[in-house]
């Protein structure tokens, strides 16, 4: 459409002008922001698992 390729060739152009990447040791998340939000949200929720037995043994 207006004399440009489809979006998957110009996707595939692309990947091939790059290259192989060397695939980063050592980890399952592709972003370290990923990451970083796993572990916040693990956190958070051992927390509250832990806070809210805490308060029910108390409250008995």
């Amino acid at each position: 459409m207006f004399g440009r390729a489809p979006l998957e060739e110009r996707i595939a152009r692309r990947q091939a002008e790059l290259g192989p990447r060397p695939a980063e040791s050592g980890g399952q998340f592709d972003h370290p922001t990923a990451k970083y939000l796993f572990i916040g949200l693990l956190v958070v929720t051992v927390a509250a698992h832990v806070i809210g037995g805490v308060l029910f043994a108390v409250m008995g």
